[in-house]
């Protein structure tokens, strides 16, 4: 629970849970996972998009940095609102954004249309983004947020597995633009699906905005609480390293060690499960923030020797043994430090979580094309340590802040 609330505020303030609890986690997981199918279905298409565009590594990469911006951009704009005018209205306007944009981009002649176009996407995924938090945050608190966030997180591990191995699949198949026509699919029917969604934030609870500056000061309110920023920079940092991987595996694993467009997408998808099983791992500590501190922890370790591998360009399969490792860490980031969060913003959670995506997805926004400058062992490795070195600060932070701010158990 938040630390500034006491139990009976919080419980009233909460709207009635979910009657079919297997759909909501469903529909949550779906919208929560749109990052994930929005770059990793089309990562093992990267270098033959690249040939047919006739373009650079860097340049290609740029299509997940704008998608990032977009989601960036979107988490900013679509949490207040939510906040503002309801959680389903703004949901499904987001989802309409998004359905538009990547059937526009089926279309694009060049890397610079597609780039524009991604933009637009990750605008409209960003909805899916920010609402895939705030709404659990209507609904539950405490421990139940802590496992409901523990098991979206889990199940999302599957979609940057499920993503590339079917993105490999079909990369020799139907191409890019194929990958492109499945996003689209998703897109339409989860917007039917939100039509039958019920609000989870009624007008009573929502955002009395009247001008402009009502929306700053929640931000700044939120911005300048210590304890929520050092959540969500952590969160931030660990979506900045798993986005270097994201940018950098593609070039990695087929045009260095060699494999197909397919065997890559079995390879990441491996990879990404690990995610997942770290996410569940976090509920086994007793409080959520030891199993943050834990995740930066071993990211770093990990991080540190894969990046020593990749600078001296060893083998794939030392590449490989560091690599899920890191990411399974970084799994127990994710699910505890979205919960801590979530807390501590929990009045206005769709500003918290539009300032949880916007801080995340500008981390990895930076990082995607830094790791195409140059050599990209040399570029990837050098992100890896940079990135885990903060996160190891941050969670020292962490560890010494008060006891009152760490009420989320999981058990």
């Amino acid at each position: 629970m938040s630390p500034d609330t006491t139990p009976t505020q919080q419980s009233t303030s909460l709207s009635p849970a979910p009657k079919n609890y297997g759909l909501f986690v469903a529909f949550i997981a779906i919208i929560g996972a749109f990052s994930s199918l929005v770059n990793d279905m089309y990562l093992p298409t990267m270098p033959s998009m690249m040939k047919e565009f006739h373009t650079t590594p860097s340049m290609t990469q740029m299509g997940i940095s704008m998608a990032m911006a977009g989601m960036g951009l979107g988490s900013l704009l679509w949490g207040s609102a939510s906040d503002r005018y309801g959680r389903k209205p703004v949901l499904i306007v987001s989802l309409i954004v998004f359905v538009l944009s990547t059937a526009l981009s089926l279309f694009s002649p060049n890397i610079v249309f597609f780039i524009i176009c991604r933009l637009f996407q990750g605008l409209g995924a960003g909805g899916a983004m920010v609402l895939s938090t705030s709404i659990p945050a209507d609904v539950y608190m405490g421990r139940q947020l802590a496992k409901l966030m523990a098991i979206i997180g889990a199940i999302n591990g599957v979609a940057p597995a499920f993503g590339p191995v079917l993105g490999g699949f079909m990369a020799d198949w139907v191409g890019w633009r194929g990958i492109f026509v499945v996003l689209l699919v998703i897109g339409l029917v989860m917007t039917f699906w939100t039509t039958r969604y019920h609000e989870t934030l009624p007008p009573q609870r929502r955002l009395q905005a009247r001008s402009f500056g009502d929306y700053v000061k929640a931000y700044r309110s939120l911005f300048s609480n210590g304890r929520f920023m050092t959540y969500v920079t952590i969160k931030a940092v660990a979506i900045g390293l798993l986005y270097a991987y994201i940018s950098s595996a593609p070039f990695i694993i087929q045009t260095h060690y060699g494999f197909s467009a397919m065997a890559f997408g079995l390879i990441f998808g491996g990879n990404a499960l690990a995610m997942g099983i770290g996410s569940s791992l976090a509920l086994r500590f007793k409080v959520m923030k030891q199993a943050m501190v834990a995740g930066c922890i071993g990211m770093f370790v990990f991080a540190v020797a894969d990046a020593f591998v990749m600078w001296h360009e060893a083998s794939f399969m030392l590449y490989e043994v560091f690599a899920v490792p890191m990411l399974l860490f970084s799994g127990m980031i994710f699910s505890s430090s979205n919960t801590l969060s979530m807390e501590v913003g929990r009045a206005e959670a769709g500003t918290a979580s539009a300032i949880l995506s916007v801080v995340k997805y500008a981390f990895a926004a930076v990082v995607s094309p830094l790791v195409g400058l140059g050599n990209m062992f040399h570029s990837t490795a050098i992100a890896y340590v940079v990135i885990t070195v903060i996160a190891l600060l941050l969670a020292w932070r962490a560890s010494r802040l008060t006891p009152l701010a760490d009420m989320v158990r999981s058990k």
